[in-house]
């Protein structure tokens, strides 16, 4: 599989951000996004421990809560919860960084379906 160096950069901001403006909808190899490409991008937000805003989780669209992930390199995924509750923080064990990622993609593709932000994605390229 060949992505461009765009490509990847324009779904980086769109599954950190969870939205794209209209220019840079545009600027997508064919208007839509690559379930193989979100996966390299989910992998690469993993790898750095960087923490992730899971914006596509329902608990996260509440006012004032907000759930992250933050990768190790051991493929444990640290997630924590901050809202109305209190905060609440633990940690989720994969076998590998890759079954982290396909966990991840699982879960944006049961809670999104077939696009993100009215963007199509092509979960089987």
């Amino acid at each position: 599989m060949c992505t461009s160096q765009n490509e990847h950069a324009l779904t980086l901001e769109l599954i950190v951000e969870g939205h794209l403006d209209v220019p840079k909808r545009r600027a997508l190899p064919g208007g839509r996004v690559k379930g193989s490409v979100i996966a390299s991008v989910l992998a690469q937000l993993l790898r750095s421990g960087s923490p992730i805003s899971a914006w596509w989780l329902p608990d996260d669209s509440m006012i004032g809560c907000v759930v992250s992930y933050r990768g190790c390199p051991d493929g444990r995924v640290e997630w924590s919860y901050s809202g109305v509750e209190g905060e609440l923080a633990g940690i989720r064990e994969f076998a590998t960084l890759d079954a982290a990622v396909v966990w991840l993609v699982d879960q944006i593709r049961s809670h999104l379906g077939a696009a993100i932000d009215g963007i199509p994605v092509d979960w089987s390229d």
